[in-house]
């Protein structure tokens, strides 16, 4: 299988924003992708991501690694307590982890998520 190189986004190259999945009050996040893809054989994703600030619910169920490029915020666990982030941190989530992210200023992260 051949390595790929997902090389730096521009912001052309993002999809239309779109308001997030699960808003939890105002205002409401919009969220874009770019450089989305599917690695083949490892069941896995990956891509860019970018939200607005605002809170929501996660609404991925899958495990995902996630490097915050840019931006801050806090994800709160369901049952737990608030963990902050910002440019240069590393969340990793197991499989079925539900809470709700908090953005303060608009994140642009890579990801991959675990679809197996």
């Amino acid at each position: 299988m051949q390595p790929i190189v997902l090389n730096a986004v521009e912001d052309h190259q993002f999809s239309d924003p779109v308001p997030v999945g699960q808003p939890v009050g105002e205002p409401v996040a919009q969220a874009r992708t770019a450089g989305e893809y599917s690695l083949q054989g490892a069941a896995a994703e990956t891509g860019i991501w970018e939200c607005t600030p605002g809170s929501f619910r996660r609404g991925v169920k899958e495990a995902e690694y996630s490097y915050i490029i840019c931006g801050e915020g806090t994800f709160t666990p369901d049952g737990g307590e608030p963990l902050a982030f910002r440019s240069g941190d590393t969340l990793c989530f197991p499989p079925d982890s539900q809470g709700t992210w908090t953005i303060r200023e608009t994140v642009r992260k890579s990801y991959v998520i675990f679809t197996r």
